[in-house]
């Protein structure tokens, strides 16, 4: 079957028909709803971006390379290889290409698209920006599923190809997707550890701190305009916050000894921070303006570390040796009742809440390394999402619950890897070393 490995045609098939079934019913400009990314292998085709008007051979290329790299990176889609298209007639609108000529492939999904340069009179007259048409087809049933037109600066086509990716998904899943986003996370390749932004593809990377000494653990605010995370550029662990816009930052736990993994509240008015107590380091919950202390969590017990809010804000996990060994327990933040979540392994750390707040990732150390788990709020239902691929460490989720970013040495050096919810596709997402601690950012 062509678009599908050899290893997988059976799931392919199943997944062809089911999809094919589906839509058959549908009308155009409907939603196909494809649940596991990972698992479907849909196969998809996306033709080269026509240029009908002499378009910047830089800009088609660029806009067109990124979108097929996220859909390839998406798990939903296996994408056929453009040497096996036969339809090359440029056309995009519906009645302007052959239906048929997609068939011999078994395309299901059928991606088209055109680029109009600035200055066009139905794109940007004012010759600002650069406009993508994006159709997306169901190619058995000859039918649209959906189109938009995208806009972006004349020098963005990358973020065009990002944005038509998310176009792409959302008319096959219904849900939005996650190629417009970006990436926060620790970068040594400078030589220190610095605080960097990076697209989900690897690429676009932009700094956030540039003090030559350790900065860790950064935190997104919920609005995506600040950054919190933990620097030692003044010999201590304190914790900062960024102003995105301004560039101003500020400290709001300078503490003597540990302050460590902040969490921003999911309304953005606090951080939960790890920071030295009587003893060890407790979780204490700070006013995210002004750094003053609005309450204690923990309080003795051991040492407790890397907090994370619940969506609901209701909750906050976080590992602790108070029961020997590092183990997730979650704190409720009204009434301070703490409830032990893992009760396998003598090691589990960095614990992240789901978007969906039912579901917790957290790593392990298993026979020496460490692995990615998801486990359900109430300790049940423990899944492991990687094994036997180096350390892997740092989990955090995609916004819309469907994939985990973390840190892997599976290829000899620490990279960013994306996998989805279930561990079935993971692939990486930098692979120039020293990164590690992503999270995410809007």
């Amino acid at each position: 079957m062509t678009g599908c490995p050899a290893s997988a045609v059976a799931s392919c098939l199943r997944a062809l028909v089911a999809l094919c079934v589906a839509l058959a019913a549908l009308p155009a400009q409907a939603q196909i709803v494809i649940d596991v990314p990972g698992r479907a292998d849909i196969p998809l085709a996306a033709p080269r971006s026509t240029t009908p008007f002499g378009d910047p051979r830089r800009s088609v290329d660029e806009a067109w390379l990124t979108m097929h790299a996220d859909l390839k990176l998406s798990g939903y889609f296996e994408v056929i290889d453009p040497a096996a298209y036969i339809e090359r007639s440029g056309g995009v609108e519906p009645g302007t290409f052959d239906w048929g000529a997609w068939t011999p492939l078994r395309t299901a999904v059928l991606v088209k698209t055109r680029l109009l340069p600035p200055g066009r009179p139905d794109c940007d007259p004012a010759g600002q920006s650069t406009c993508l048409d994006v159709f997306v087809y169901h190619a058995a049933g000859a039918s649209l599923l959906a189109k938009k037109r995208l806009r972006a600066g004349t020098d963005d086509a990358r973020y065009l190809g990002h944005r038509a990716a998310d176009v792409v998904l959302e008319a096959v899943t219904g849900q939005k997707g996650i190629f417009g986003s970006r990436i926060a996370a620790v970068s040594s390749q400078s030589g220190n550890k610095e605080l960097m932004l990076v697209d989900i593809d690897g690429k676009g990377v932009v700094p956030l701190t540039r003090n030559g000494s350790i900065n860790l653990s950064p935190s997104v605010s919920p609005d995506g305009g600040s950054v919190a995370w933990t620097s030692y550029k003044k010999g201590n662990p304190d914790v900062y916050v960024k102003d995105l816009s301004t560039g101003r930052t500020r400290v709001i736990s300078n503490k003597l000894g540990v302050n460590v993994s902040p969490s921003w509240s999911p309304d953005g008015s606090q951080i939960a921070v790890a920071r030295t107590g009587d003893a060890d380091s407790d979780i204490v919950i700070l006013d995210a303006r002004t750094g003053s202390l609005v309450k204690q969590i923990t309080r003795g017990g051991g040492i407790d570390v890397s907090p994370h809010w619940s969506p609901d804000g209701q909750r906050l996990a976080f590992a602790s040796e108070r029961s020997g060994g590092s183990q997730i327990y979650v704190a409720e933040v009204a009434s301070g009742q703490l409830t032990r979540v893992t009760h396998t392994g003598d090691f589990n750390i960095d614990p992240v809440y789901s978007p969906s707040g039912d579901e917790i990732a957290f790593v392990s150390r298993e026979r020496g390394g460490f692995d990615i788990y998801v486990v359900d709020t109430n300790g049940r239902n423990i899944r492991r999402i990687t094994q036997d691929a180096g350390d892997n460490e740092d989990p955090a989720w995609s916004p819309d619950g469907r994939y985990l970013i973390f840190s892997s040495t599976r290829n000899g050096r620490s990279e960013i890897w994306l996998s989805t919810a279930d561990g079935r596709h993971q692939v990486p997402v930098t692979r120039s070393g020293g990164w590690t601690q992503p999270t995410w950012a809007l």
